[in-house]
């Protein structure tokens, strides 16, 4: 299949904010797509002789802004900033964990998330220590999930151009893409390239680069 660098403006509004100590940052909901409703869409790109058409960019756009914003949702989780109850705290190891509440019931659930969105390559290279390594940031206590109570810079800010991020879609091929979009990275304006590839029956990110770093 042939790419095209196609520029558009996503037809989904992405309503992202940057990292809040006091707790009452909203989140993204998430949106599940099924692997059926995944392997409908691939299906429709791996024609040889397809050209990358507006519907294909379309759809693609349609899949890096979800992605952008479990990202973005992933990152805050790394930093500490998910919405936890700090009247029910424990001590483990020197650290004070307090029960997170939002939508995860435990480590599982949070996994879980996570690993539909990016691959195992981009988790250990910058999200490992959200439950891995000898002090990981959330923990299972009785059944709970609970969350280490820190907080620091994290998230990505995506800017907008009339309330919408501005992505740009290359690269395609029947099992991944390119997308580069910008963030506000501390007051400047950076631009990200996010790889994205399907594997496992999910579109996830594989890598992403900016200000002349990858991970």
């Amino acid at each position: 299949m042939k790419g095209k660098n196609i520029i558009l403006l996503s037809s989904i509004c992405m309503l992202l904010s940057a990292c809040s100590d006091n707790g009452n940052t909203q989140f993204p909901e998430i949106t599940v797509i099924t692997t059926e409703e995944m392997t409908d869409i691939i299906s429709e790109y791996t024609s040889e002789d397809t050209e990358v058409t507006l519907d294909m960019t379309e759809e693609l756009t349609a899949e890096a802004s979800r992605l952008m914003g479990a990202l973005d949702y992933i990152d805050r989780i790394g930093g500490g900033n998910i919405p936890k109850d700090e009247k029910d705290t424990i001590e483990q190891d020197g650290r004070q964990y307090a029960r997170v509440s939002a939508q995860f019931e435990n480590t599982a659930d949070l996994e879980q998330y996570i690993t539909e969105n990016l691959t195992d390559e981009l988790i250990q290279s910058r999200y490992s220590h959200i439950t891995g390594g000898e002090q990981p940031y959330y923990i299972d206590v009785d059944g709970a999930l609970y969350g280490y109570v820190t907080a620091k810079g994290c998230g990505y800010p995506w800017i907008t151009e009339d309330g919408k991020p501005v992505i740009s879609i290359s690269d395609v091929s029947e099992s991944s893409f390119t997308a580069y979009t910008k963030f506000d990275n501390f007051g400047g304006e950076c631009e990200m390239k996010l790889d994205i590839v399907f594997t496992d029956g999910f579109w996830k990110i594989s890598s992403i680069s900016y200000d002349g770093m990858t991970f």
